[in-house]
């Protein structure tokens, strides 16, 4: 039979060896404990409000034009004129050749459409073979001078240019951008949190309780809404209410959990 001798030295490593594992064995517990404890503590949640009010920085405008006829040549030489004769006014109220992108036209051919065909009593306006529908789209950093020419679209008609207006676009026309949020991003997520903050302070006094840091938290969305427009309105998650406005309002909820202790 073999015998194992362990001299003084090798028992004081073994004992180092299970102390040190029985160290690192309760350490992880209490780790653990204490992690379950934060996560079973008493929490608040509440909600971080920023607003900004900001300009438009970018405006897009669609002007389109109709000519109805039977002669295509002639259609497109009257389309070619009302292109003309809209560039023109456009350049002469200040717009320049980087603004204006010419849009593609659209030939509807009426005999082609076997709905028309089958109406005996069509109208005179009806009996003409082709509509040629085209525009441009104005594309300019000078929102103002876009809201302003928007207004004298008449000139426009005055001067013989059949101005087309889709009263089932949804967008409104002309349609207004702010494009420089990361520009305000930082400012607005740091108020955010400090209105949190305050409203989770006075949570935890009003409870005789303290903060005892963050939990969990939200960043939230940024909307851009229409200036005027209300939060208590169904239009506030709606984008499409604040396109047609230049001054708009800028706003960030940002939602924070804060851990509670006595």
């Amino acid at each position: 039979m073999m015998s194992i001798n362990f001299n003084r030295s090798t028992t004081s490593i073994v004992y180092v060896v299970i102390l040190a594992i029985a160290i690192i064995f309760a350490s992880s517990k209490i780790g653990k404990g204490l992690q379950f404890l934060k996560s079973t503590a008493p929490i608040v949640t509440v909600k971080g409000i920023a607003e900004r009010d900001v300009k438009s920085d970018l405006g897009i405008w669609e002007i389109n034009y109709r000519e109805i006829g039977n002669d295509l040549p002639k259609l497109d030489a009257q389309i070619q004129h009302d292109y003309d004769t809209t560039v023109k006014f456009l350049k002469q109220v200040g717009f320049h050749n980087e603004d204006i992108e010419r849009s593609t036209f659209k030939i509807e051919d009426r005999l082609a459409n076997l709905y028309l065909q089958d109406q005996a009593n069509a109208t005179d306006a009806n009996r003409f073979r082709y509509i040629v529908t085209a525009g441009l789209r104005v594309r300019s950093t000078n929102v103002e001078l876009i809201r302003k020419t928007a207004q004298t679209i008449d000139q426009l008609i005055q001067q013989g240019v059949p101005v087309a207006f889709d009263a089932s676009s949804v967008s409104p026309n002309p349609s207004y951008y702010f494009t420089k949020l990361d520009d305000i991003r930082p400012e607005m997520m740091s108020d955010a949190t400090k209105s949190a903050y305050l409203v989770a302070k006075q949570f935890a006094r009003d409870s005789s309780s303290r903060l005892d840091g963050i939990q969990r938290a939200n960043q939230g969305l940024f909307q851009i809404m229409g200036r005027d427009t209300s939060t208590l309105s169904a239009d506030w998650s709606n984008n499409q209410n604040a396109l047609g406005s230049i001054e708009k309002k800028v706003r960030l909820v940002s939602t924070i959990d804060y851990r509670l202790r006595k």
